[in-house]
């Protein structure tokens, strides 16, 4: 994920849940340029589950997975990064942030531009 639609992401999502379709949408600032970007679902008596929650930090103009948590998932997935999980962390991480972006119709950052 490039820090440009993370960016993209914070202008248009908050720290508060925003029901948009069949789910939650969240982003929180946790400080120092790591956040958790979250989508959640209904689950009983009024809670909800993470499907996931991805926690992540920004290195240069990348964001870096730190982990997730996905109750939703059978099995359920709890993951934290390290050199033999940082390949599905990222696929995680692109399909959430990729959720976001298309939710709102926002264009990713590397959509349309030369490489």
């Amino acid at each position: 994920m490039e820090k440009k639609d993370l960016e993209l992401i914070l202008a248009n999502f908050g720290p508060e849940k925003e029901f948009i379709g069949d789910g939650y949408f969240r982003i929180r600032d946790k400080g120092n340029e790591h956040y958790e970007i979250a989508y959640l679902v209904s689950a009983c008596c009024g809670t909800t589950n993470y499907y996931p929650q991805i926690a992540v930090h920004v290195e240069g103009d990348k964001v870096v997975p730190d982990s997730v948590l996905d109750l939703v998932s059978n099995p359920a997935k709890m993951l934290s990064y390290s050199p033999e999980t940082s390949a599905v962390m990222e696929q995680e991480l692109d399909k959430l942030c990729q959720k976001f972006l298309d939710i709102k119709g926002l264009k990713a950052a590397n959509v349309g531009t030369p490489d």
